[in-house]
């Protein structure tokens, strides 16, 4: 067994936080360098409290399990930077977490995390395995309507507070909104090749 395939082994056995996963995708894009990083997590899509002391480390696990390889690119600058980009180990662990079906807490909770995986899936994934993903965060989308549904027709006999019916509604909306997002995004996908 070589080196590399002992090391993505080990990043295997221990499942990746969020957070790892999110830097992995940067750089599915384009080499990040920690400050791009941090620019992104602070800006972008997806944005989480991020600091140097809680990414640069993260950049040395993912490295030291052999996800990232790192470069030192100073050339045309007046101080050198380390850049990172996803090794073939790296690559195969950060597709498969983009294929990963989404759960019910995704829809909850986590919607800026789907737009994200969403958004860089373009730059990995094929669009059928984007449809199945579509179609899977569908199917469980509408079942958290569904549930906001049942919690509507329960609040008909027995009454909610006004604050729980009021929260139960905005969450319905935006249920109903990600799930009218996630048909126009299938439609999309499906009729423009």
């Amino acid at each position: 067994m070589n080196m590399l395939h002992a090391e993505s082994n080990a990043a295997a056995a221990r499942d990746l936080t969020t957070l790892e996963y999110v830097i992995l995708s940067f750089m599915a894009i384009a080499p990040q360098s920690g400050y791009s990083i941090l620019n992104q997590l602070e800006n972008g899509l997806y944005r989480a409290s991020a600091s140097t002391g809680s990414v640069y480390p993260v950049l040395k696990r993912l490295e030291a399990a052999g996800l990232v390889h790192s470069a030192i690119e100073g050339e045309y600058e007046t101080r050198p930077r380390k850049v990172y980009t996803l090794s073939r180990a790296g690559k195969e662990l950060l597709d498969a977490w983009l294929r990963l079906a989404p759960e019910m807490a995704d829809v909850v909770e986590q919607y800026d995390l789907m737009l994200h995986k969403f958004l860089i899936a373009e730059h990995r994934l094929s669009r059928d395995e984007v449809l199945t993903w579509l179609d899977a965060y569908e199917r469980v989308t509408r079942g958290s309507l569904a549930m906001r549904q049942a919690i509507a027709d329960v609040s008909d006999s027995v009454p909610l507070s006004p604050h729980l019916d009021l929260i139960n509604q905005s969450l319905k909306l935006e249920v109903e909104t990600r799930l009218a997002w996630i048909t126009t995004a299938q439609a999309q996908l499906r009729h423009n090749p």
